[in-house]
Formats: C-alpha cells, structure tokens, sequence
C-alpha cells in the first residue's frame, strides 16, 4: 500500500512540476484582457488589458503587462488610452493608435520612458500591407490589407515606421508594371522620405516556364530589425515541380544588397499551396471538389503560397515548407488532393543541406480535402527541434503534428487528433475568440494550434482533461515556442489564467 502511494505522489509531483502557473487574474471592470503578444526575443508574453467599445469591434487599451517563463511581472504602460498597442521586430519600441481620438487618431511610439507621436496625415497613405503582421506564435503572416485596428503589425523597427508605394505614391502596386518607392518616417522627427528600389528580376517569376496563376505576380516584405529587410519573391515551374524562393535583401535607402535564391524540387510529386501564411489570402469562389459543379466561396491563394520559411535567428539556416500532391494542379491554387509535407534546410548563403519529403498516411480524411486554403500548415521552433503541423478545416477538423530533427531532417511518428467546428462558440469581442470542440473535452472550446499543442506535449492535454469549473465554458489558445508551450485559459467574463509547460 505504501509503495502505491508513493507512485501516485511522486507522479503527481511530476505532473504539477511539468506546468508552472504564470498569472491567474479575475477581470475588473474597465480592465479586462483584451489579447497578449509572445516576444520571442525576451521570451515574455505581454497581457493587453482596456474596455471594450460600444457599437464596434474595437477595444480601448488601458494597461499592459509581461511575464516571464518564471512568472514575473512587469507593468509596460498604464492609465493609457490606445488602440492596437504592438511591439516593434526589435521588442524595443512599441506603437499605438492614439485613442484619445477615434476618427483619424495620431500615433504613439513608445522608447526608453519617451514617447514620441507621429500624426494621422504622416502614416495615412503609407502602404504597411506589404509586412504582413504576426500571429500568436511569431510567425509573419501575409495581409492582403491591413487596418489601423488589427493587432501585431510588423512595418516597424526602433527608428522608422516603413511602407511601400508606386510611383504616384498610391498603395495600390502593380509589381508588373510599376515602380516600387520604400516609404520611410522617421519615429522621432516625423520626417518623411520616399526612397526608388530596384525591382526584382520579373524574368525570374512570370513566363512560360512557370505556373499559371489568377493573382498578379507580387511579394512580401520582412524586416530585419534595425539592420535591412528582405522582399521575398517565388516562381512555380510550368510542371509544378520546382520552385523558387528569392531572398533579396536591401538597405533603408533602397539598395539591393544581396539576393540568395532558394531552389526546391520534388521527383513524382507536386508543389501545391496552402494556408502557411506566406502570402496573403483573397476570397474568390471555387469547386468543392473535383467534378462538382457547385461552386462555394473560399480563399484563393496565389505562387507566394505555395510555401514559406522559418529563419534561425542564431544560425541564419533557413527552413522552407509546404505541401505536395501527387498529380499536379491546373492553375497555382487549384483543386488539389495533398498528399504529404515536406522541410527543405538551406544554410544562410542557400547553400541546401538536406531535405525531408514525407507523406501523410490517414484514415481517408486528408484524402478527401480539396481546397488547398483550408490546409493551414505550420512550422515552429520547439525544444531546440523544429514542430510541423497541418490542421484542416473542411468537411471535418483535424490536426496532424511531428517533430522535425534540425540537423538531419527525420521525423518523429505523426500524432493525430480529430474535433469539431461549432461556429456558435464565437462572440463578436472575446479574449480568446475560436471555435472548434471535441466530445472528449467538456465545455472547453480551442483554436486549432492548442489542439497541436496537446499532441507535442501530453502534459498540456492531461491539464486540460483536469480543469473543471462548475460547467462554465473554458476557451483555450496556445504559443508554441523554443522554451516550451504557452496555454492561455479564460472563460471570457470572469477570469482567466496563463500556463508555461516546459517538459
């Protein structure tokens, strides 16, 4: 019998040891959590907290504080009114919409205990579309627009505010035909400077030689902190067979730096596209399935979809990713039947160090998906490895999950775990705003990555099996990071809580 006990202590010593609680807070009136940002520099996650305001989908933010993977708190600003309050690539300055004023609000920017406002007129037409913005987990998401209200915008760095133009200065940028002007506003000063880059190569993308696509040729931008940026540029061949990712870096001033190309190739299968958010999504109608003749709405995905990139900040080696069919599409963004995934790892000069092409072997529900928009794929740093991930949200939901070997590529056995979209779980203003539940979790309602986040670490679902709270509804939301996994829990009215498992 002692021995019996023993077991189950030491076990339940294990298990509380495996998750550390970082915050558990109730709501207060006029300060409730609005949403939290993950620094990946700092290794921090920063709470958001405001009042909503009536009759939009807007809040007022008030207060922000971070926390490190040990709990400790730091107060960033209070008794502020602001909008979409988000941290710079740097994680040294952030920026704000000045709430004081709705209609055509001034800009803070927030340094060292100096804050420095930049009017409405300045930054009114200055094209952040081409950054993209960053989600939960840090990885830079392409926008086909982006308003002053959405969070966790990426065109900033800790000395200019950055957009693009064409040479009438409007936003609107044909890349086929116009010129491209950077936009830049120094923080401080408010100056403005427009500075002429030279283009891309459009020989390189767009020709008979490649791919047939809907969209305009185009590209995205990234910013390399306080030192460059990259525009990032792909090419699909005629045969869906190789592609090419071009890394061109250039300087504040626009001059062309460098340009490392990418170059992925696949024997008997097919480059397709996927939600990976390496290019932005727009909405066009398209068949269900193939040899259906009733068409449904869906996102329609251009070449710059067909993968995207996670960069080692410490090593530069670059990791592309994506999906591949076994029968190629029409058109880029076609209807498609995907069949596998696969990583190629480029060093920090392109030069391809190994590639891992796997297939996703399943109980004829990866089968029947379609539409290559629904196909949202990821790939995270996690435990010094790296974590792949494709969720699909189509005639039913699922998540597959591996970890990917940095050095070599092999992959662990590929988890599996199926759920449910009930639509009716989402509010027009939420902390944690998602949707999709499964039978064996009651009254608790995730996003997709949180189901991803219970198959990488078991220690995270066997907590969310435990929680009980009187048949309130729990919402759930995940970061998965290097350091371990972030689990954000709330029932969005009176409190809410932040986990860090780190085993």
């Amino acid at each position: 019998m002692k021995k019996i006990l023993l077991s189950i202590a030491m076990f339940s010593t294990i298990y509380i040891s495996a998750q550390a609680v970082i915050v558990e807070e109730k709501y207060e009136d006029r300060n409730e959590p609005i949403t939290f940002q993950y620094l990946p520099n700092s290794k921090k996650i920063v709470v958001y907290k405001g009042s909503p305001i009536s009759m939009s989908y807007s809040y007022i933010t008030t207060n922000a504080l971070s926390f490190d993977v040990n709990g400790k708190k730091s107060v960033l600003f209070e008794n502020e009114k602001l909008m979409s309050p988000t941290f710079s690539v740097t994680e040294n300055t952030y920026k704000a919409n000045d709430a004081t004023k709705i209609k055509k609000a001034n800009y803070k920017y927030f340094q060292d205990k100096n804050v420095f406002p930049v009017n409405y007129d300045t930054l009114e037409d200055l094209n952040t579309n081409y950054f993209g913005r960053y989600d939960y987990n840090s990885v830079l998401c392409a926008v086909e627009d982006r308003s002053s209200e959405m969070f966790f915008d990426a065109s900033f760095n800790d000395s200019h505010d950055f957009g693009f133009t064409n040479q009438k200065q409007k936003g609107t940028i044909n890349f086929e035909k116009d010129d491209i002007y950077l936009e830049s506003i120094e923080i401080t000063s408010n100056a403005r400077k427009r500075f002429k880059l030279e283009k891309p190569n459009l020989s390189l993308l767009k020709g008979d030689a490649f791919a047939e696509q809907d969209y305009k040729t185009s590209f995205i931008c990234k910013l390399n902190g306080n030192e460059n940026f990259d525009i990032i540029t792909k090419s699909v061949s005629a045969d869906f067979q190789t592609t090419i990712l071009y890394k061109t870096t250039y300087d504040f001033v626009g001059k062309k730096i460098n340009e490392i190309p990418l170059t992925l190739k696949l024997n008997n299968k097919f480059f397709i596209t996927s939600d990976n958010s390496g290019g932005p999504k727009g909405f066009v109608s398209a068949y269900e399935k193939p040899g259906n003749p009733f068409t449904a709405a869906a996102k329609g995905l251009g070449t710059l979809s067909v993968n995207n990139y996670y960069e080692d900040k410490k090593t530069g080696d670059i990791f592309v990713y994506g999906a591949f069919s076994e029968k190629a599409t029409k058109i880029i963004g076609g209807v498609t039947t995907p069949k596998g995934f696969y990583v190629f790892k480029f060093d920090k000069n392109g030069t391809k160090l190994w590639e891992s092409i796997n297939a996703i072997v399943s109980k004829d529900f990866f089968e029947k998906t379609h539409t290559s928009s629904r196909l949202q794929i990821n790939l995270l740093e996690y435990k010094k490895d790296l974590i792949f991930s494709v969720s699909v949200n189509d005639f039913t939901e699922f998540s597959y999950s591996t970890k990917v070997d940095k050095l070599t590529g092999s992959i662990s056995k590929i988890n599996f775990i199926e759920y449910n979209n009930n639509t009716s779980n989402l509010k027009n203003k939420a902390f944690i705003n998602n949707s999709y539940v499964s039978g064996e979790f009651k009254n608790k309602v995730f996003s997709q990555m949180t189901f991803v986040a219970m198959i990488v670490n078991p220690n995270v679902m066997s907590y969310v099996k435990s929680v009980s709270k009187d048949g309130k509804k729990l919402y759930y939301e995940s970061i998965i990071c290097d350091e371990g996994i972030w689990l954000v829990e709330t029932d969005n009215k009176e409190s809410y809580k932040i986990l860090f498992f780190k085993d």
